[in-house]
Formats: structure tokens, C-alpha cells, sequence
């Protein structure tokens, strides 16, 4: 879970204000070895605190690590409704423009949401899934002009597949 950092001696999440017994929760999961004792605590997590957002990342995370990369893509859609109903914004990223949200203020729901995004076309690159990667990781860098969240280095990997792809065609019929 990298969204736990230690700042001043203090465990840190993605959210300020956790509720301590959730913050608990979160750190005792991160400590658990077995996937599926993860899950179970980080799933009880997100039943009890559905709105806590660094719950909703944490289990996405973990699917992908654990290579339930369609688990993932769903948990990340839902991280991503979830924070955009919190944040008052769409959640469908095709519809949202740079001056929908402050979308690179420190400790936002909309950064947070940028982040997520890229976690949809990183996953979506692991399914194989290049242009919908693609897509998204196009859209991401429009809200994020200045890269700020790093998706720019999955997004060339995605142009790399799509333009291999075209050459291999190209090959082909020739």
C-alpha cells in the first residue's frame, strides 16, 4: 500500500481526515501477508466507510499486484464514481475538461481522481486493452498538462503498442 508513508513518525494516507479506527484497519492490512486477508479486511473496510477513498485505492492496488487485473479495472471504476460523487464532478472521464476541478491541488478528491484514472490505463495496458489505454491516458494528460501524476510514460507505451501493431499490419499486406 504506497499510499502510506510515515511523516513525522505518524502513518500517512491519501485522505487527512481518516477516521482513526479505519486508519487502524488500513494499516493492519497493509501488514497482512495473505492476499485474501487483505481483501477481507480492506472489503470490510470499504462496507463500513464506502465514502473513504484511500479503501477503495488500497484494494485496487492490491488486485493488480495480485494480478486480478479485472477485479482491478472494476475497483478502479468505482474509485472513480465514488470520487467524482464526492467531489461534484462527472465521473466519466470523456466529459471532463481542465477547468472541471482543481484537478492537481494536494490532497483533493479531483487528484485523487487523476491518479485512479491512471491506474484505469495502467491496468487496461496489463489487459491488453491498447486503445482504450490509450484513450484514457490521452485524457488524463489533458487534465494534467504538466504531468504532474506521471502518466505520460504509459501513454507512450501505449503508442508504442498501437504503432507496432499498425507496422505489423502494414507488413502484412504488402
Amino acid at each position: 500500500m504506497e499510499n502510506i508513508a510515515l511523516i513525522d513518525g505518524q502513518q500517512r494516507f491519501f485522505s487527512d481526515n481518516l477516521p482513526a479506527e479505519l486508519g487502524l484497519l488500513l494499516y493492519q492490512a497493509s501488514g497482512k501477508a495473505d492476499p485474501a486477508e487483505k481483501e477481507a479486511l480492506l472489503l470490510a473496510a470499504l462496507k463500513r466507510w464506502p465514502e473513504a477513498l484511500d479503501t477503495h485505492v488500497a484494494l485496487y492496488k492490491l488486485y493488480f499486484r495480485t494480478a486480478r487485473y479485472e477485479d482491478a479495472e472494476r475497483q478502479v471504476w468505482r474509485t472513480l464514481k465514488t470520487s467524482a460523487r464526492i467531489g461534484g464532478f462527472r465521473w466519466n472521464y470523456r466529459l471532463l475538461e481542465p477547468e472541471t476541478a482543481a484537478w492537481l491541488e494536494d490532497q483533493t478528491v479531483a487528484r485523487l481522481y487523476l491518479f485512479s484514472l491512471k491506474a484505469l490505463g495502467v491496468v487496461r495496458l496489463r489487459r491488453g486493452r491498447v486503445v482504450l489505454a490509450h484513450r484514457v491516458l490521452s485524457k488524463l494528460l489533458q487534465l494534467d498538462v504538466n504531468d504532474e501524476i506521471g502518466g505520460s510514460n504509459f501513454l507512450a507505451i501505449a503508442q508504442r503498442f498501437l504503432e507496432e501493431e499498425m507496422g505489423l499490419d502494414r507488413e502484412a499486406v504488402a
